[in-house]
């Protein structure tokens, strides 16, 4: 092998680690969205589902799509997860969390926001029911791609249209 070849080949490896640093560091999670201090990240689940709009309009207005819930399954570990209306997510094992509407939501826009859903920290009650969710607090919606809204307005009240996405939800519990 010449040195020429050599030079090269220790160049793409460079280029190659240099842009994964560099997609690392794009989806850094800001700190707005980590969870209170004492918690800690159980598990995460990759999400493929759609965003569901409604068209709606006000008596005498052009109609506008309004957020109505989600519809995605999660994948994490061995378990299947359902996210839906609530938000909810609920695991195959039974195990259920709901947002706690005591807490607000937060909420940080997407890295390509005109595309991309904003990520989330949503904290979350749990159902009585054991397994996977039961000792979950907090939600972390990251990594999305896709699920906004249609950029070309309903025709008439009453559409309902699913917008494809795709997410990381990583699920947090109260550290021991």
């Amino acid at each position: 092998m010449t040195v020429k070849a050599i030079r090269g080949i220790a160049a793409a490896v460079v280029l190659l680690a240099a842009g994964a640093q560099a997609s690392r560091a794009e989806e850094a999670v800001p700190a707005a969205l980590q969870p209170p201090n004492g918690y800690t990240a159980a598990f995460s689940a990759k999400a493929t589902g759609v965003q569901i709009y409604t068209s709606t309009a006000a008596a005498g207005s052009a109609p506008t799509w309004t957020f109505e819930a989600p519809l995605a399954e999660l994948s994490a570990r061995d378990e299947v997860i359902h996210h839906y209306a609530g938000p909810s997510w609920e695991a195959a094992d039974g195990s259920k969390v709901t947002r706690d509407t005591s807490a607000p939501v937060v909420t940080v826009p997407a890295k390509q926001a005109g595309a991309d859903i904003p990520w989330l920290l949503i904290k979350v009650a749990a159902d009585p029911a054991p397994g996977i969710l039961s000792k979950v607090v907090y939600v972390q919606r990251i990594s999305t791609s896709g699920g906004i809204a249609p950029a070309k307005p309903p025709t008439r009240a009453g559409t309902k249209v699913g917008v494809p996405y795709t997410a990381t939800y990583v699920f947090y519990v109260k550290s021991n």
